[in-house]
């Protein structure tokens, strides 16, 4: 056994070109898929992280008709006793009510269509990134004025208004059955690099949007954040059912995102078509580079069959070969998918204001290593280099001595 080992390092060295070129090509592959595992899932985690933790939550609760029929008359009636429930439940960071309705706001210059949210500024802070989203002016007070609003900096330029400026804002009032219209004055602008948050949401107190929406102390929305994030996908778990009630229902994210749901789940194919791209290309530079390396050695071959030497024994080689180029590329490919994927992490990806599909990208990309880029990517690529060999080996077991001896380069 020691002698074919020997015999398989020599053979990969006579040509230093060739194989040279073959680990790369060997071992970029793996660096590629590590890298592209890497970006994949912080994509997904910055894409799930911007759509829920920017200003939905990870899950909400409403009426069982509120979102079919999108009416201010369905609201949750029993607020205390949900927000009891979740304030007792360990799995849940925050959580935030809010009454909502389609309103128009009115400047001197203009007069849109909006969402009017009605929030209570401290738990809301701990649900979204509101507060930290200022650019100008303060966030809403807990305590006292009441005629406090917060708009988004591209609605404020829509409006043609600044801090101090004031709006008027126009409600339906569920209990008479009019028009509530009330006097604002803008006392913050942000900003959620979302074109729907920051141009079609109006923030004012809780207590203000449900007097003018005739609600009295109901709501329409309770968000709230789980503790680990990763809770919020898993649609079987029992606080779905727990925090629900006669009249209303609690849903993470997957069922009230659904597009964002199934995109996730996209970019698993992602992978997987990438993963395919790569590996055809690798596997015929295998073979390639194999068959040149036996075409060169058609002679020698000949001549040890016509000795004696048994077939087997050239299987045998020829896998020898293979497996020293896939271990020697299995390490030189970590390392480079390692040092990628690490610079990358370190500088980030930064998307700016980029929205895909509707989601803001809020965060600096930056991709991590998990355990599985150096176990299951690397039993990918070993396994890959050593089928591509199996074609050369079984090629070079059933060369015909006879015709091997009237080759020679």
């Amino acid at each position: 056994m020691g002698l074919t080992w020997k015999l398989a390092l020599r053979n990969i060295l006579r040509n230093k070109r060739r194989t040279t070129l073959t680990l790369l090509l060997i071992s970029m592959t793996l660096a590629i898929l590590i890298f592209t595992d890497g970006y994949m899932r912080a994509m997904s985690d910055v894409m799930v992280r911007s759509a829920t933790r920017l200003y939905p939550g990870d899950g909400q609760i409403h009426h069982v008709d509120y979102l079919a029929e999108r009416d201010g008359e369905k609201v949750i009636s029993d607020v205390d006793g949900h927000l009891q429930r979740l304030q007792s439940t360990e799995q849940i960071a925050s959580y935030s009510p809010r009454a909502m309705d389609f309103a128009m706001v009115s400047s001197s210059a203009n007069n849109l269509a909006v969402q009017l949210v009605g929030i209570d500024p401290q738990l809301e802070a701990g649900v979204s990134k509101l507060e930290s989203s200022l650019v100008q002016g303060e966030y809403l007070s807990s305590q006292g004025r009441s005629q406090q609003i917060m708009i988004g900096r591209p609605l404020a330029e829509l409006l043609e208004v600044d801090l101090g400026d004031r709006l008027v804002v126009s409600v339906n009032n569920y209990e008479i059955d009019s028009v509530d219209q009330r006097l604002f004055r803008v006392s913050g602008i942000f900003q959620l690099n979302s074109k729907f948050y920051d141009e079609a949401l109006i923030f004012v107190p809780l207590a203000s949007a449900q007097e003018m929406m005739g609600i009295g102390s109901n709501v329409h929305e309770i968000a709230f954040n789980f503790v680990d994030e990763s809770l919020s996908s898993d649609e079987s778990l029992a606080l779905w059912s727990e925090l629900s009630g006669p009249q209303t229902i609690a849903e993470g994210w997957t069922t009230l995102m659904p597009d964002l749901a199934t995109m996730i789940g996209l970019m698993d194919y992602s992978m997987l078509i990438v993963a395919t791209i790569l590996f055809v290309v690798a596997i015929l530079g295998v073979i390639n580079a194999m068959f040149m390396s036996i075409y060169e050695r058609t002679y020698e071959f000949g001549v040890v069959l016509a000795i004696g030497t048994r077939r087997s024994s050239l299987f045998v080689l020829i896998m020898a070969e293979g497996l020293m180029l896939a271990l020697i590329s299995l390490v030189l490919g970590s390392i480079l998918g390692a040092i990628a994927v690490e610079i990358t992490g370190a500088v980030g990806i930064d998307y700016g204001n980029m929205d895909i599909s509707g989601v803001a990208l809020a965060e600096v990309l930056r991709p991590e290593i998990t355990i599985g880029q150096f176990t299951e990517l690397p039993f990918s690529v070993f396994v890959m280099t050593m089928v591509a060999s199996l074609y050369p080996a079984l090629h070079a077991a059933r060369i015909v001595p006879a015709q091997a001896l009237h080759k020679s380069l």
